[in-house]
């Protein structure tokens, strides 16, 4: 009997916890190589994460690259072309600043009177005649009514119309012969009236765009000659 409650002492004086370490050895190493395994996980999501970043980087730089390359390779493309079919682009720049005095002229006008000074300008600039298509056909005289004394009342004054190119005309080469190119040229207009500001309503919400297409030809002088337009729409445009 005392031999056993010997026996039974000594483990009941053991180191505390040894017990439950030898017990359960097998689910501590575990839960340590799982700890571990979460932690070499991070890192590696974490290191990988930023490698895909930098990837992701290279990618939109060499897509950026591609991109502005392919632009100047079709621009240096088309200049190929224009220089292979003869077509100077000092030319066509020197060209592009008569076309756009031409059709300002043409389309600036806020009364009947400005009109009428518009036509003249076009006939003494570009050396136009009334037998001009243009004129007779797109841009005519204006209707009017004359009094007495010779006052004239304009049909636009009526309609208190004004004209405004709204942008930049949009040229491009149709023919190239000898020293005369030959262009179409689109123009936007903007027509509003002047019962706008007498109602006060915003400009913005009654303005009409109308799109013009010009066909003219210039020559090596800045000499303009087969000037004729239409409407975008279709046939040709009367001011009357």
């Amino acid at each position: 009997m005392m031999q056993e409650q010997q026996i039974d002492g000594t483990d009941e004086t053991a180191a505390p916890g040894s017990g439950f370490m030898r017990r359960n050895a097998l689910v501590v190493g575990v839960a340590v190589l799982l700890v571990t395994a979460v932690t070499v996980t991070g890192l590696t999501w974490g290191s990988q994460r930023s490698a895909l970043d930098q990837q992701q980087q290279t990618i939109t730089g060499l897509q950026g690259q591609l991109a502005s390359f392919g632009t100047a390779k079709s621009e240096q493309v088309e200049q190929d072309v224009m220089q292979s079919l003869g077509v100077s682009q000092s030319r066509i720049h020197d060209d592009t600043q008569i076309v756009d005095r031409l059709v300002k002229t043409a389309f600036t006008w806020d009364s009947g009177q400005a009109y009428e000074a518009a036509r003249r300008d076009l006939k003494e600039r570009y050396h136009l005649s009334e037998d001009e298509q243009f004129l007779k056909q797109f841009m005519p005289p204006a209707r009017f009514n004359e009094d007495a004394s010779g006052k004239r009342y304009y049909y636009i004054d009526t309609q208190g119309l004004n004209s405004a190119v709204n942008a930049d005309a949009d040229l491009e080469v149709v023919k190239v012969t000898a020293d005369e190119y030959t262009y179409a040229v689109q123009v936007e207009v903007a027509v509003t009236s002047d019962a706008v500001s007498q109602n006060k309503v915003a400009p913005d919400r009654v303005k009409s765009y109308r799109t013009v297409l010009v066909y003219l030809t210039v020559d090596a002088q800045g000499k303009v000659s087969g000037l004729s337009a239409i409407p975008a729409g279709g046939s040709t445009r009367h001011s009357r």
